[in-house]
């Protein structure tokens, strides 16, 4: 990846001479010696570190450099002289996994950062967790819970001009312990029944509207908050429970509440929320059962994968940098993914929870299509996490690289992933329909 620094102010005056070019500014970048960036165990990385039109900073060019395991476990680091503005370091992995190369350049009053990443043996990097003997029962108690509420469907139509094409409507829904499941449905023109995606949404509090995407592809889309809060309020409102007056709001750190126990975990009331979610798409004529799909990004591609390995009306899912793969990665010199579930001073208290809510994990029970997108660069779900997640998976997969992207959306993927997504469910749904 590439950052770049422009001048100071004070060369701003030479704009009215000449204006700055693509020639007047400096950066650092980081590439490897593969294009693919992947490589067997054994063989060696070099990485090529350059600063472009080095001239404009005075004085000597020294960098601070990190070679680690995905960001977790340092292999080595120290200072990296840049002569000529150009530099290279050699690297390797002993085991399955991906080599990060990070360098940090001070540059006036900034500091320019770049940073590479490569895989090795990516194809047999494993979920480091154990799936818990009582994992199946705890699950279908969970799902016991909901056949004692009635669904109790409240759904209000909403005047959405800037969406054409489709019937849009806000969507309540009754949860376990009083709460309830608020969202966004989408229908499309036409007759149906529908292909429908039940979309999961990354992490945050706000308004949760699913893309648009899947609407003009025909499909019927609910995308669901994952807080129990309603969808009718003012961004003010959502801001509030973020943060109060500059302090923590009421759900700063929701991801870490309750996890000392797998009962009480956050998430165990997201996931029945997502479960009920299903129970009410099933209910409806315009959706077509044997075409459901479940979608994300982040926390959304986690929460796919671990409904989809729990609820088998999902017949093919999408999810992009998934969240909550590996959480016990770090206790192997691993990264773990977001959350990182396993803090310093906890881990004792929270290592049986992370069994149940481990995407990676659950990834072993999916069967049906499935599609991941992973960023090498990705410091929030990294890509040792997403392979241990893709690697498990039972049913027919693909994953698709992205070697310069961070935590983000690939070019074109979620488009692509669309049409992707239709074609698996066509191809598996009965000729005669729902």
């Amino acid at each position: 990846m590439t950052r770049k620094l422009y001048l100071p102010l004070f060369f701003s005056l030479l704009i009215m001479v000449c204006p700055l070019r693509a020639a007047d500014e400096v950066s650092l970048s980081v590439r490897p010696d593969r294009p693919e960036q992947l490589y067997s165990l054994g063989e060696s990385c070099v990485f090529s570190v350059a600063v472009d039109n080095p001239a404009l900073l005075k004085g000597p060019l020294s960098a601070s450099y990190r070679l680690s395991e995905d960001g977790e476990r340092t292999i080595s680091e120290g200072a990296l002289e840049l002569s000529g503005g150009r530099a290279e370091v050699a690297g390797t992995l002993g085991r399955p996994g991906f080599l990060r190369m990070d360098v940090s350049l001070p540059a006036g009053e900034d500091t320019l950062k770049a940073a590479c990443a490569c895989g090795f043996q990516v194809e047999a990097i494993r979920p480091t967790g154990v799936m818990p003997e009582d994992f199946h029962r705890f699950w279908r108690e969970a799902a016991a819970q909901l056949l004692r509420i009635r669904i109790d469907p409240r759904v209000e139509p909403v005047q959405a001009a800037d969406k054409p094409g489709a019937a849009h409507y806000r969507v309540s829904l009754a949860n376990v312990e009083g709460t309830r499941v608020y969202g966004w449905l989408s229908v499309p023109e036409g007759d149906g029944p529908f292909p429908t995606a039940l979309y999961l949404p990354g992490a945050g509090v706000g308004e949760i509207l699913p893309p648009d995407e899947y609407i003009r592809a025909g499909m019927l889309v609910l995308g669901i908050d994952v807080h129990g809060i309603p969808q009718d309020r003012p961004e003010e409102w959502y801001r509030s429970l973020r943060r109060r007056e500059g302090n923590d709001g009421i759900l700063t750190d929701y991801p870490h509440f309750g996890k000392e126990n797998p009962y009480t975990f956050y998430y165990r009331r997201v996931i029945q929320g997502a479960m009920r979610a299903l129970d009410y798409l099933c209910t409806r004529q315009d959706v077509d059962t044997t075409r459901l799909a479940v979608v994300g990004s982040s926390q959304g591609g986690a929460l796919s994968l671990l409904l989809a390995g729990l609820d088998k009306r999902i017949k093919a899912l999408t999810a992009n940098v998934p969240a909550m793969c590996d959480h016990t990665g770090s206790l192997y010199g691993r990264p773990s993914g977001w959350p990182r579930l396993l803090r310093d001073g906890d881990r004792r208290r929270v290592l049986r929870t992370c069994g149940y809510y481990d995407a990676a994990l659950n990834a072993g029970l999916i069967e049906v299509p499935a599609r991941i997108g992973v960023g090498f660069v990705d410091r929030t779900c990294a890509p040792t996490t997403v392979y241990a997640a893709y690697n498990n998976l039972k049913g027919p997969k693909r994953i698709d690289h992205f070697p310069l992207m961070g935590h983000s959306y690939g070019e074109g993927w979620l488009e692509e992933t669309v049409s992707w997504l239709l074609d698996e469910l066509n191809e598996q749904a009965p000729a005669s329909g729902k």
